[in-house]
């Protein structure tokens, strides 16, 4: 696994699927789903969450809400503690990493959404971050 030294020991915070279901309740964080779309069973999303690679982040954290707690899932919890440790470092307000990510949120048979993954560039409007 490769280290990244200038992170230190800044351990991600780890939510249960049943944390994240009651903060979808009762507030609006942003999902961000770092998962890489080379995975086959990749179809099935947290609803309204936004998919962004880890491997394109750093180019487009831009785009991110910095006003909004951000959630970090990916497929088994191991990519995104690398993107909560990249996303405080750089000021945003994230709450936490899903704890065994999407593998867990299924599971435990947790609402999901199927969708297309987009192919084309990247792009968000105000509605999106709503």
């Amino acid at each position: 696994m490769t280290s990244f030294p200038e992170y230190g020991d800044m351990p991600a915070r780890k939510l249960t699927t049943e944390e994240v279901a009651e903060l979808l309740k009762i507030e609006k964080p942003f999902i961000l789903d770092v998962r890489p779309e080379a995975f086959a069973h990749f179809n099935k999303f947290i609803k309204n969450s936004f998919h962004l690679p880890l491997l394109i982040l750093a180019e487009n954290m831009d785009k991110l809400p910095r006003d909004r707690g951000i959630i970090i899932t990916d497929s088994a919890a191991k990519q995104s503690p690398l993107a909560y440790k990249f996303l405080k470092k750089n000021g945003f307000q994230v709450t936490g990493v899903l704890r065994g990510g999407m593998e867990v949120w299924f599971a435990e048979g947790r609402a999901v959404e199927e969708r297309a993954i987009a192919k084309e560039k990247i792009q968000l409007t105000g509605d999106d971050l709503l």
